[in-house]
């Protein structure tokens, strides 16, 4: 999930009752604040989507960078 002392994770939490963590928010700046968002959407204890604050695109803030959750990506 993360790696290194700089990562704390501010939460995970069980959004689909079988016991194991599906969600992640952790701050990898040491800032106090969350910039990545992860996520396990299938159940496999593999996370499919991975969200980043700080998009490099003009006019985002967020930018899915690893797997689609089983959506479309936007163009």
């Amino acid at each position: 999930m993360t790696q290194g002392d700089e990562h704390h994770v501010l939460l995970s939490a069980d959004t689909n009752g079988d016991g194991k963590p599906d969600v992640w928010v952790t701050d990898t700046t040491g800032d106090g604040t969350a910039d990545l968002y992860q996520f396990d959407t299938t159940g496999d204890g593999k996370v499919d989507v991975t969200v980043v604050e700080g998009a490099e695109e003009p006019g985002t803030d967020r930018l899915v960078v690893e797997g689609d959750g089983g959506h479309p990506q936007e163009v």
